[in-house]
């Protein structure tokens, strides 16, 4: 009896490691906007890739970080079990600036390029649009973290 409370109990973490909003459409990529909707998409390798609807406990779906006014650290839920992360170096906007560090899941693909559209530090909003050597399209317009 000790064994099944035992399994249950291990068991439960796993059962709300991460939620689903199935609100959000991945089958359709994101309309480009500069108005905080909290939306990102790209194609990598020619398939589409969308945030939004898979959440962890330990971070969002779309999480975007502003440190020390330097660099913007990105990191995107797009699968359960597969995230896109990258890193933007002092982003300004309407700018062309590079991306670097950029994963997807466990592999790491060439830099590329993010033109920023929108960077309002009071509004905290960032919008653009990035590609790469395998990556495409891309585009996010979303609310970040100072």
């Amino acid at each position: 009896m000790m064994k099944k409370y035992i399994f249950l109990l291990c068991l439960l973490p796993f059962l709300f490691s991460c939620t689903e909003d199935e609100t959000v459409d991945i089958t359709v990529m994101p309309d480009e906007t500069m108005v905080g909707a909290d939306t990102f998409g790209c194609l990598v390798d020619g398939w589409l890739y969308v945030g939004g609807r898979y959440n962890h406990i330990s971070s969002p779906s779309i999480n975007f970080d502003y440190r020390d006014d330097e660099s913007m650290q990105v990191k995107v839920w797009v699968k359960q079990d597969l995230a896109i992360s990258f890193c933007m170096e002092k982003p300004e906007e309407n700018k062309e600036i590079p991306y670097t560090q950029f994963s997807w899941g466990d592999e790491t693909l060439p830099d590329g390029k993010v033109f920023i559209t929108r960077f309002d530090t009071n509004a905290q909003v960032i919008s653009g649009r990035f590609e790469g050597e395998r990556v495409t399209f891309g585009r996010f317009d979303v609310h970040f973290n100072k």
